[in-house]
């Protein structure tokens, strides 16, 4: 039962932080910072994730988007942020597949946004609900066992 109520706040901050993004274009502290503590706290606990995997994951999905966003210019200290978030829930290796499953979902809607003109190829779009829509995924995908095989091909 504590995985099920783990898996759903985890699910809900996700959606919040998600409509801040599209609606503001924010990443707001005052949910994210609580976010992050609760979520290390939960994980002590978790029989799901450990704490270590957990820590792991989050700082490296953070340092990988601290790095593009120095290198690249194009994305924002809540993405990071959100990455940490995001790692934090996930683990290590989890953590990869929601980062770059929520990457792989904002690229095809911007290109999508760009060939139907929508947006041109310089505006800017919030990159944190496809960070989510990634990070929920992966959530899901753990939680029922979904991500079985990608195991077994590794070994």
């Amino acid at each position: 039962m504590f995985e099920i109520i783990r898996l759903f706040l985890y699910i809900l901050v996700l959606i919040i932080l998600a409509v801040f993004d599209l609606k503001r274009g924010i990443i707001p502290n005052k949910i994210v910072y609580p976010a992050i503590i609760l979520t290390i706290l939960l994980n002590i606990f978790s029989s799901e994730i450990g704490i270590v995997m957990s820590l792991i994951g989050g700082f490296s999905l953070a340092a990988f988007l601290f790095i593009t966003s120095l290198v690249l210019k194009n994305m924002g200290m809540g993405d990071v942020k959100l990455a940490l978030l995001i790692g934090l829930m996930t683990g290590f290796p989890e953590g990869i597949i929601a980062l770059f499953s929520g990457i792989f979902i904002g690229g095809l809607a911007a290109i999508f946004l760009v060939v139907t003109r929508l947006k041109k190829r310089k505006d800017t779009m919030p990159y944190g609900p496809f960070l989510v829509g990634g990070a929920v995924f992966t959530l899901i995908g753990v939680h029922f066992s979904l991500f079985d095989f990608l195991y077994r091909l590794s070994f």
